[in-house]
């Protein structure tokens, strides 16, 4: 009896390898894949399961890889080049309570199965900074821990300056605040390792001239690296060896949502303020205020209604005229909103502030309170076209990954000399219909819609673009959003986006009108219901 057991069950292990049945692997109920609609800042949002919903938006692969894996993103190596350029909305049903680890492992079978991801754990060589010691060190060792706490301070030419005081903190620990506080100047995601050799708790104090504000100050500017040789330390370029996951394969073209998606996963209902107030602003208040506080409280302050609706629909602040369209009366009365948007605010999830998500209860109590009634209409705004007048850019390695971020590019020296104005963009492996896509979001206010291509130019670029904000041009045109002169004005010396554009590319950004969604109010209360 025993044998004839036995041999059944060899017999159902055969069959079960012969018909390729392998255990089954964490899944989700059903799954939403969708392409993210182009949105005003980049930036992935969601991340956590409430109830038996979980969804992540504004996504990346990279981002994605990094959530399923539980990687930082320099960790993430190899794969296509559109991995931290194309973003997803994934939406997806499973059970209430499902632990972390558990939804991380859900999170790789659906890449797995719809984006075909292959991944595998590998070393890789990445370039960090090194924090060392040069000399002889001016930190004073001190017996207790503390921390460092940065204060933006104003300066006397227009600047502000970066004024950082550590009582009791590791060199290890300051190591990872340089690389946490995503100070521009160092590369994106780059890490710093404190090579000092210095341990225990140190008191000191430092000063620099964020990079965006160098120009400005002149030769009043310091740099993070002057600040550092003050206190005898150092930071310089080191190749290390990293625990790595390398993404062997990847599609961008995911495989179809299930046919009755919308009926297995409907959306979800709008989010609501557990509680808040709104009523109309002191009259002897000044000035106007957002803050979306860890603990979940919002304040607003002082704005006329109509910059409130545009922070709730996720339109141009700067210049929210342009895209709605009312009564005149909401330009300039003014409301005051203190709300909360959730009750049991977790610190170790920055998940909970969703920026989506507490747009959307802005809106429903806006809406509710002024007893609004709107539609969305395609009008005429002002944007830019891009022509090709004799390119300047280098044609990119077609296997480098396809992004722009603000800084130098990741091989430039520690000590390099700053740049010449303060906005700095570096783009590799970029299109020019990409770059018209993301002008939005690097150009300030010089824009706030993507520019069409008209170059003609075919295949990725790499550049750096350097230019001076909008606010510093003189004869700008705020009522447009875009600058008018394209050169470079007396006496401030500032350099429009256009002229960069033009001088240090070889394209120009010729202005145009492109229709686009804008927020119609059809009717509005002038007076809000009682709270």
């Amino acid at each position: 009896m025993k044998r004839l057991l036995a041999v059944c069950a060899m017999a159902a292990f055969a069959s079960d390898a012969i018909l390729g049945q392998a255990p089954s692997r964490p899944a989700f109920d059903v799954a939403s894949i969708q392409v993210s609609p182009l949105r005003p800042q980049s930036g992935i949002r969601g991340g956590l399961l409430r109830g038996n919903r979980y969804e992540l938006r504004n996504a990346t692969m990279v981002d994605l890889i990094r959530a399923a894996y539980n990687a930082q993103p320099e960790r993430i190596t190899g794969g296509p080049s559109w991995l931290e350029w194309n973003r997803f909305d994934i939406a997806a049903l499973t059970a209430e309570n499902t632990p972390p680890e558990r939804i991380r492992e859900m999170l790789k079978t659906l890449l797995a199965e719809r984006f075909k991801l292959a991944v595998r754990e590998d070393l890789a060589t990445t370039t960090v900074m090194a924090l060392r010691v040069k000399g002889p060190h001016k930190l004073r060792e001190v017996s207790a821990e503390g921390g460092c706490q940065g204060q933006q301070m104003p300066e006397s030419n227009g600047a502000v300056s970066m004024n950082v005081t550590c009582t009791g903190t590791t060199m290890a620990r300051l190591a990872e605040q340089l690389r946490t506080a995503n100070n521009p100047y160092l590369a994106p995601g780059q890490q710093v390792v404190d090579e000092t050799g210095l341990p225990g708790f140190f008191e000191f104090t430092y000063k620099y001239t964020p990079r965006a504000m160098l120009a400005q100050a002149g030769s009043d500017g310091i740099t993070l690296q002057q600040a550092f040789d003050k206190l005898g330390l150092v930071l310089e370029p080191k190749d290390i060896q990293i625990p790595a996951i390398v993404v062997e394969s990847a599609v961008a073209d995911f495989t179809p949502n299930v046919p009755d998606i919308a009926k297995r996963l409907p959306p979800a209902p709008d989010p609501q303020f557990e509680v808040a107030v709104l009523k109309p602003t002191a009259p002897d208040f000044q000035g106007a205020r957002a803050q979306l506080l860890p603990s979940g409280q919002v304040n607003i302050a002082g704005p006329p209604l109509m910059r409130i609706m545009a922070l709730a629909w996720g339109l141009p602040d700067a210049q929210y005229t342009q895209f709605i369209v009312g009564p005149k009366w909401i330009e300039t009365a003014r409301f005051d909103v203190t709300a909360r948007a959730f009750a049991t605010p977790n610190p170790a999830n920055q998940a909970q502030l969703d920026e989506d998500r507490i747009r959307l209860m802005l809106r429903a109590l806006v809406i509710d309170r002024f007893q609004i009634k709107w539609h969305m209409e395609d009008r005429p705004v002002p944007a830019f076209e891009i022509v090709a007048e004799g390119p300047k850019m280098a044609k990119a390695d077609p296997a480098t990954r396809t992004r722009c971020y603000e800084g130098s590019p990741a091989n430039s020296p520690a000590g390099a000399k700053p740049p010449p104005f303060p906005v700095l963009i570096t783009c590799q492996n970029i299109s020019m219909e990409q770059f018209g896509q993301t002008l939005p979001r690097i150009a300030g206010r010089y824009t706030f819609v993507p520019a069409v291509d008209k170059t003609g130019l075919q295949g990725g670029y790499d550049f750096t673009l350097n230019f001076s904000p909008f606010e510093q041009v003189q004869g700008a045109r705020p009522e447009l959003g875009a600058a008018n002169a394209g050169v470079a004005l007396d006496p401030t010396g500032a350099l429009s986006l256009m002229d960069a554009v033009r001088r240090q590319l070889g394209i120009r950004l010729q202005e145009t009108k492109r229709p686009v969604p804008v927020l119609v109010i059809d009717a509005i209360s002038e007076v809000p219901l009682d709270n």
